[in-house]
């Protein structure tokens, strides 16, 4: 299955989509599977696809953090891996292990305008995690379409987020750390970034949840 899905996810990332916000960079197909091979695979399984398909696509999208620009992805397969196997307590303490780095980086920008955090939007996610409707989403999605799409876009909507993080320290990382940039000079890029995430964040959600409810169907009625 891990190899199965390795070779779907390289082909994918090799197909650019929309320019990243704050990177000379674009997202890729792959990042729209995600969720998907969180539900087909599992967390294990499916992170192990997710970096042997990353890295296997470095001959033809070369790396931009290090060699490890799977990371963000496994995460986001990893969290919402653990969900689907009822081990919610190790998704949550994935999540907020996360957005606790993020928060305490000298880099990072806890507030974007006024008394609104810049990771309002995380942390909306993270309340939706530790919520009673994450123990629900493997039960939805064994359900009818309705049920089963709810689940596949609060799946997509936290795997996303936690994504986001992790690809947003990589990126305090290597233009912070490693690149030289001021923490205070960094900092102004993510107030201009606050106001544009949101929107590439539901973006990715939409387009992921459509991806993802449609493989699930079609092999939930393929084992019929």
């Amino acid at each position: 299955m891990a190899a199965v899905l390795a070779a779907v996810y390289f082909v994918l990332r090799s197909v650019p989509t929309f320019e990243m916000v704050g990177l000379s960079a674009r997202f890729t197909a792959g990042d729209f599977i995600l969720p998907a091979i969180a539900i087909i695979a599992g967390p294990w399984a499916g992170a192990v696809s997710v970096i042997i398909g990353t890295i296997i696509g470095y001959a033809v999208r070369p790396p931009i953090f290090f060699g490890i620009d799977f990371l963000p992805g496994a995460v986001n397969v990893v969290v919402l891996g653990f969900v689907l196997s009822d081990r919610r307590q190790a998704a949550r303490a994935t999540y907020a292990a996360v957005l606790a780095v993020f928060l305490l980086s000298p880099y990072s920008l806890l507030f974007g305008y006024a008394q609104i955090p810049y990771t309002w939007l995380h942390i909306i996610a993270f309340i939706v995690l530790i919520s009673p409707v994450a123990a629900k989403l493997p039960v939805w999605l064994k359900l009818d379409e309705t049920h089963q799409l709810f689940s596949v876009v609060i799946l997509a909507f936290i795997g996303t987020m936690v994504q986001h993080l992790t690809g947003g320290l990589l990126y305090e990382v290597a233009t912070g750390y490693v690149g030289g940039i001021d923490p205070r000079t960094f900092q102004q890029l993510w107030r201009v970034i606050f106001w544009l995430y949101p929107v590439e964040r539901l973006i990715i959600v939409a387009v992921s949840t459509f991806l993802a409810a449609g493989l699930y169907r079609t092999i939930r009625q393929s084992r019929l």
